[in-house]
């Protein structure tokens, strides 16, 4: 997933807040949706691209559903929405990019589809899947959904 995941987020938390949650759920879920990709940083200027971002903690689904519990328990729904954004970021991530739903016990990463490396750079060869498709898809919706409520905001 490369430009999808704040678009899925805004949609979640859209729904999220159509069904009567609070903004801070809403705001968190947008957090939580970008969140787990921070590790990019590391993955460039640290790691310098030696290993795959998703091997780091942050793409480990059992952070998410800690981060989740934890705003269960402590009733906080900020932290309650970065649990279900980072989640989200996990599902669209298992997509086509491998995720290790079992980690700590198991260590095997799943991945429902694989892009095969068709051209020279590997961003490229996700564009041309059918499965940035979806990606675009997503984000026509999310912007779609975005003018809908910008025009509803207008009439009040």
């Amino acid at each position: 997933m490369l430009i999808g995941h704040v678009p899925a987020g805004y949609l979640f938390g859209k729904g999220l807040q159509g069904l009567g949650c609070s903004k801070p759920l809403y705001l968190g879920v947008l957090v939580g949706s970008f969140a787990p990709d921070l590790d990019m940083l590391w993955f460039h200027f640290v790691d310098h691209g030696s290993v795959h971002h998703h091997t780091y903690i942050t793409h480990r689904p059992i952070v998410w559903l800690t981060v989740l519990l934890a705003g269960l328990v402590l009733r906080r729904h900020f932290v309650i929405g970065v649990g279900l954004g980072g989640i989200l970021h996990m599902m669209l991530d298992t997509i086509a990019g491998a995720i290790a739903w079992g980690w700590p016990f198991f260590q095997h990463s799943l991945s429902l589809v694989t892009v095969p490396a068709t051209h020279d750079h590997w961003v490229l060869s996700f564009m041309a899947h059918w499965t940035f498709q979806v990606e675009i898809t997503i984000c026509a919706i999310a912007a779609f959904v975005f003018w809908r409520s910008s025009l509803k905001g207008k009439k009040t």
